[in-house]
């Protein structure tokens, strides 16, 4: 046996064969251990999911940079959540402003423009278009887990701007519009 750490251990009895019933048991106390120490948190496969659920090889994925939380008017108790996503091709700005039980969600393109938007909330999906300044709005929106998907533009401007990794049509009869693609967050 060598003295030196950067030796590879010699071989222990039983080494090369399958798991047995008291290798199952002390991977079960491993998993019970880090499951008390440092559990998996809530709702994260789900949010996990949630999240890549759309995205596709071809699309742009936003950053996420929050701004924070702000009064929405000068004595107004109420708050709204401004946050920014930023991609190399669009900056996505919404706000979240509380309506009732659900939220208005208020939101600017830069650069501006008419673009098919998608909010994903849950199993809904509510659909809008911006305006030619880049403003959309979302009424209704359950709080909760949010996404949201702006489709790209062509060179005339109309959206419609199918295409694959390379930006052209792949010749399968299937094609998709690159799209900009927040990250999820909750709202």
């Amino acid at each position: 046996m060598s003295d030196d750490p950067r030796d590879p251990p010699e071989a222990v009895d039983g080494e090369d064969q399958p798991l047995d019933s008291v290798d199952l048991a002390i991977l079960d106390d491993i998993r019970a251990l880090f499951a008390a120490a440092d559990p998996v948190p809530s709702g994260l496969v789900a949010r996990t999911a949630f999240a890549i659920d759309l995205v596709g090889v071809e699309d742009e994925i936003a950053r996420l940079e929050p701004v924070g939380l702000r009064a929405a008017g000068a004595r107004g108790a109420e708050e709204s959540r401004t946050i920014t996503f930023d991609s190399e091709s669009l900056t996505i700005v919404v706000q979240a402003s509380p309506a009732g039980a659900t939220l208005r969600v208020d939101g600017w393109l830069a650069p501006p423009a008419v673009r098919r938007v998608r909010l994903r909330a849950g199993e809904v999906d509510f659909a809008t278009e911006s305006d030619e300044l880049g403003r959309f709005v979302v009424l209704d929106v359950p709080r909760g887990l949010v996404q949201i998907v702006v489709e790209g533009e062509d060179e005339d401007g109309d959206g419609d701007e199918s295409a694959d990794v390379d930006g052209d049509s792949d010749g399968t009869g299937v094609s998709r519009v690159r799209q900009v693609i927040t990250p999820a967050v909750v709202l």
